[in-house]
């Protein structure tokens, strides 16, 4: 009996993310010029030509992930913007991201690693910049809704300290006081609604 369209579909969906997976343990072991489209298939365990079915190169897996990625982050904000105050919202993204590591380590460790292989990332054709763009103005208008003065300045430190702790939590591998840390961080900023300052120009 022939499988209906929501089976393919589904069976479609696993067959998709076993390559992904497969991409992850390979790419973080062998970096991404030292593996193979032939041996991501292996690791996959399916034929080439199933994985160009879904992929169209190496390049277009990678991409996959890194856009997989950017998700996350996304999903960080959306959580993070639900609180009132700076600190709720410093607080909250930076659980939020502790946790998003701890979903998908090996994917950020990835990640990570790409940041200093610019060749790789211009491969793919990524929006980055404009994302990472994006991610800045988005932290400038929470903080700065939140009454923070010099929202620019203080979304740049807050990006800063959000990688940071990102980069030491997963170097640590769970061998890091991640709740204390992200308490002393959060500090740093108010931790009551402040009203905006009327532009008086």
């Amino acid at each position: 009996m022939p499988r209906n369209a929501d089976a393919n579909a589904a069976l479609r969906e696993k067959t998709r993310e076993r390559v992904l997976q497969a991409a992850v343990r390979l790419f973080s072991r062998h970096g991404f010029d030292g593996t193979s489209v032939r041996a991501l298939a292996q690791e996959a365990d399916i034929a080439v030509g199933l994985l160009y079915s879904h992929f169209d190169s190496k390049e277009a897996v990678l991409s996959a992930l890194m856009r997989s990625s950017m998700l996350d982050v996304a999903r960080t904000l959306e959580a993070a913007d639900r609180e009132p105050t700076a600190r709720g919202f410093v607080t909250v993204l930076l659980t939020s991201a502790v946790e998003m590591l701890d979903a998908h380590r090996d994917l950020w460790r990835l990640s990570q690693g790409l940041r200093h292989q610019p060749e790789v990332l211009a491969r793919l054709k990524l929006p980055l910049e404009q994302f990472l763009g994006a991610t800045h103005q988005r932290l400038t208008q929470a903080l700065a809704e939140r009454g923070v003065p010099d929202a620019d300045i203080e979304a740049r430190v807050l990006f800063a300290a959000v990688e940071g702790v990102s980069q030491q939590y997963v170097q640590h591998e769970g061998d890091y006081p991640a709740a204390a840390v992200i308490q002393a961080v959060a500090r740093r900023w108010p931790g009551v609604t402040r009203k905006r300052k009327a532009d008086t120009r």
